[in-house]
């Protein structure tokens, strides 16, 4: 309704799963974006190829994992280090080479800093099959399933 008044040009959604991301695509509505869970442990990957298949933008909402996932040793720090960089920074690189909206939070202008400089790095098609491999699938969910919140 808002759109047909002219009150806004594009409609977004959040928590939109491969779930319930049908139902708002068959109202011939098409949101623009959709913000949802995603990093590396946690990639909604039928939710993101339905996503890219109805050309519906995917912003990733605690993209470096709610500081509830160890990405500085194992892998991602490996990258990291070869790379002179932060995990936090590969992190934010992946997911901004696969064409995603990224909003990391920070209260430390220290690492805003950092974080706008991820936007200049990248990762060779190695280092992201790396993160790519990373995925738990829903066991690499780190917050509430969006069907079971009221």
């Amino acid at each position: 309704k808002l759109r047909e008044e002219g009150l806004t040009t594009s409609i977004g959604v959040a928590n939109f799963d491969d779930r319930f991301l049908p139902a708002v695509l068959e109202t011939g509505i098409t949101p623009v974006v959709n913000q949802i869970e995603l990093h590396p442990q946690f990639q909604q990957r039928t939710t993101t190829l339905l996503s890219e298949k109805n050309d519906v933008k995917i912003e990733a909402w605690g993209p470096l994992g709610q500081a509830k996932v160890d990405y500085a040793s194992g892998p991602i720090g490996e990258i990291a280090a070869a790379n002179g960089i932060s995990w936090a920074q590969a992190v934010l690189a992946w997911h901004l080479q696969q064409g995603r909206i990224v909003f990391p939070k920070s209260s430390s202008r220290e690492r805003m800093d950092e974080n706008f400089a991820a936007a200049q790095i990248q990762l060779s098609s190695e280092q992201l099959a790396v993160i790519d491999g990373l995925d738990k699938g829903l066991d690499g969910r780190v917050s509430g399933d969006p069907a079971e919140v009221n």
